[in-house]
């Protein structure tokens, strides 16, 4: 019996021997992987974070991505709220057409008399337009319609534009156009709706413009600008006192302010 308690308090005595190097060799474990760890940093530089679990001491590489700036932002006004690649616009604003102002015709010349009309209209223009913006680069289709007296002028055409990114807080623009043109209601000679049958008048134009556009938000933003447009209209018809068809043109200008509201959907 004696014998049985000795080789059981000699078993107990071990087992608590084992037990109490267990956690120095964890500990010197950790250590040399620390240690390992430390190696790796000092090789090949990394962003390190330190995290602990009890007295165990961990270091991991931090694998969150570093956010990178848009190169080709050059304002932070601009890159965060005018970025879109798709334009679509309204505008409005007044406008005044001297129909006469680069070249007349005169009436009468053939029958000895002289006249030669000077036509001056004003009134409000609308328009729309939807376009692609390459960086600095833009191009796109626009319509405009202006409500003049006695006749409306209509323009259809394609725009080409370029915009200026580095100005803080404005955007300045300037933009080349080439239309065609009509007129409703009437000739752009009212003259010549009493004197012909069946007038009609047709014709192209081209415009410049200049303006600044200033960012709302994201997918919106404002401009204001003019634009002058050169406008040829041809005029036909039948005359019925001469028996024979009639034609002739005349080359004016037109001056216009815009105000834009444009959205960028994309």
């Amino acid at each position: 019996m004696a014998r049985l308690i000795m080789v059981l308090s000699t078993a107990l005595l071990l087992a608590s021997t084992v037990e109490a190097q267990e956690p120095s060799e964890a500990t010197e474990i950790s250590g040399e992987a620390a240690d390992s760890g430390a190696a790796d940093a000092v090789a090949e530089p990394a962003v390190v974070q330190e995290a602990s679990v009890g007295e165990v001491s961990l270091a991991y590489e931090d694998q969150t991505p570093v956010e990178q700036g848009d190169p080709d932002c050059l304002t932070k006004v601009y890159c965060k709220v005018v970025k879109g690649k798709l334009w679509i616009e309204g505008t409005f604003g007044p406008a005044k057409f001297n129909a006469t102002k680069f070249r007349t015709f005169n009436l009468l010349e053939d029958v000895g008399g002289n006249l030669s009309p000077n036509v001056v209209v004003r009134g409000p223009e609308f328009g729309a337009a939807i376009g692609a913006q390459f960086k600095v680069f833009s191009i796109g289709g626009r319509f405009k319609y202006a409500k003049f007296d006695p006749f409306d002028l209509i323009t259809a055409g394609v725009d080409f534009g370029f915009l200026v990114k580095r100005v803080p807080f404005v955007a300045p623009y300037a933009r080349f156009g080439l239309y065609y043109n009509t007129t409703r209601g009437g000739t752009v000679i009212p003259l010549l709706d009493q004197l012909l049958e069946n007038p009609k008048t047709n014709g192209g134009g081209a415009s410049i413009g200049a303006g600044v556009r200033v960012p709302v938000i994201k997918w919106l933003s404002v401009a204001i600008g003019f634009d002058y447009t050169f406008v040829a209209l041809y005029v036909k018809g039948f005359d019925p006192i001469e028996g024979e068809d009639f034609s002739n043109g005349t080359i004016g200008g037109e001056i216009s302010g815009t105000f834009t509201l444009t959205v960028h959907p994309i």
